[in-house]
């Protein structure tokens, strides 16, 4: 015989008041998650940004200029490719400030901000038309990239295409990490803040799976209570259209006899 409590509208909407406080706290848990990760990012860029500039200011490193490959229908190619004057950069300020115009019409775009290991910060593109993506570096925040390859990329994006005479404007702040990558301190730093960043990244995508899971379980426990307080609607109405009857009216004489001799 089976001894379990039965399943009503009560015990559905406890349940779902469970569930909803789990859902509550792993919404906590993400926003801070979230927070701790932010902060983790801007302390790497301070850490960065500090390094770079010793870095630069012991060897005289310096921007190799910027380059905008289009490609045309045969891939990225140094036939198809802007570089950018000298006086683009900035070294005091570490600005970067070029003009783009696109000579032909192109299926693709690629910015290379530079040939060092790098970290980028406040890039902007004049038209709004235009994203970027970085193909080989980090997203430390919404304007902060952090190049660990010596052929830093971004992926530019229109959602009108590429046409020739296209004209938009760069500008970002440009600070290489120099010799900093090759001494073993470096590369281990960096290796344990990537691998902590692949961390951050798994946690959070397992706080949002179980956040999805949770959600998917309460709209199942509410359409479950929604059905069960139909069927208590329709046994309601039956009960009072049963009360109602004339049958039920000419009985009652004898339910009351009834209970009279249950109460001898």
């Amino acid at each position: 015989m089976n001894h379990d409590a039965p399943v009503t509208p009560a015990v559905l909407q406890a349940h779902i008041a469970e569930l909803e406080q789990q859902l509550k706290l792993s919404d906590e848990g993400v926003s801070q998650l979230a927070q701790r990760c932010l902060e983790l990012e801007q302390q790497l860029l301070a850490c960065q940004t500090e390094l770079s500039r010793h870095s630069a200011e012991a060897e005289n490193i310096t921007l190799t200029l910027p380059q905008l490959f289009y490609d045309t229908g045969s891939g990225f190619s140094p036939r198809e490719c802007l570089i950018a004057t000298e006086d683009v950069y900035n070294e005091l300020t570490h600005e970067v400030s070029v003009t783009f115009i696109l000579p032909e019409d192109a299926r693709a775009v690629r910015l290379d901000p530079g040939e060092l290991a790098c970290c980028i910060t406040d890039l902007a593109i004049s038209d709004e038309c235009i994203s970027f993506q970085p193909v080989n570096g980090l997203v430390l925040q919404e304007d902060s990239l952090l190049f660990l390859d010596v052929d830093p990329n971004l992926a530019l994006h229109c959602t009108t295409g590429f046409g020739a005479g296209m004209k938009f404007a760069v500008n970002y702040h440009y600070y290489p990490l120099g010799r900093f990558l090759h001494e073993q301190p470096g590369k281990s730093l960096l290796r344990a803040l990537n691998d902590l960043k692949l961390k951050n990244a798994t946690a959070a995508q397992e706080a949002a799976e179980v956040l999805q899971a949770s959600r998917a379980e309460c709209m199942r426990l509410n359409q479950q209570l929604l059905t069960l307080q139909g069927i208590q609607h329709e046994y309601q109405v039956s009960l009072e259209n049963m009360r109602a009857s004339s049958s039920w009216r000419l009985t009652a004489p004898l339910r009351k006899l009834l209970t009279l001799l249950r109460g001898h």
